[in-house]
């Protein structure tokens, strides 16, 4: 197989959030170049379940005879000021935004040593790196997640294990549209209907991502093409934390 991306040929992939969006579209892009991906999503995984994510994990071992990669994507959004946030709503955004991936990672590992290698890719967003408002919980969850990877790079990093997360900005996925049709609903006065055009206009590019573009990066971290890059929360926002 002619792949893009060195050594992924062969490499047993696990991607939470696979079946839309962003997810789906790091599925195919690893598939392509010859990983045997294996998808973790709702119905069939619920991740705020999190006394079952070792046995989902374990189970893809078994059948596969490895894990050389995680790709925790899965992720819940949530619209609000903290005085708008109930605390059952930062419980969930946290278990699925922070305590999923963490019992991912702590699944994976023990086969990852056992190998002594492998890369771990969180997906963050660029809210990891600058506030925005009517998001404070969202933001906080996925600075978190980013600050976690580099902790566990310097961790696991003797052994041969990577971690490295992603930043992605505004990217045109059935999550943004959700949220831009939310946050007009709640907040009409600063997100008027054109709000997909405001977006867009203060992104340096004067687009959104699409999902394939936040997958190449991905798939880059995923391979062999960055072995010699870990500990790393890589903005891919079009600019928009440039300013």
């Amino acid at each position: 197989m002619n792949s893009a991306f060195p050594g992924l040929e062969g490499k047993t992939a696990i991607i939470t959030g696979h079946k839309q969006g962003i997810g789906s579209a790091v599925y195919q892009l690893l598939a392509d170049n010859g990983c045997n991906v294996r998808g973790m999503d709702l119905p069939e995984q619920d991740l705020s379940n999190l006394d079952q994510i070792a046995g989902w994990v374990d189970q893809v071992a078994a059948d596969t005879g490895r894990i050389d990669i995680l790709v925790n994507n899965a992720g819940i959004t949530n619209i609000g000021d903290i005085l708008e946030t109930p605390l059952s709503q930062v419980d969930d955004v946290l278990t699925v935004n922070l305590k999923a991936p963490f019992m991912l990672i702590k699944a994976v590992l023990p086969h990852m040593l056992q190998q002594k290698s492998g890369s771990v890719v969180n997906n963050a967003s660029d809210q990891a790196l600058i506030g925005k408002r009517h998001s404070a919980i969202y933001g906080a969850s996925k600075a978190a997640l980013a600050q976690l990877t580099k902790s566990a790079a310097l961790d696991w990093g003797p052994q041969g294990i990577r971690f490295n997360c992603i930043a992605p900005g505004s990217t045109d996925t059935p999550m943004l549209r959700r949220v831009l049709c939310e946050l007009h609903e709640r907040y009409p006065d600063t997100f008027p209907e054109d709000s997909a055009r405001l977006y867009k206009e203060s992104i340096a590019l004067r687009k959104f991502a699409t999902a394939k573009d936040i997958a190449w990066l991905v798939a880059f971290l995923a391979s062999d093409a960055s072995s010699f890059m870990t500990g790393t929360v890589i903005p891919i926002d079009g600019g928009f934390t440039a300013q």
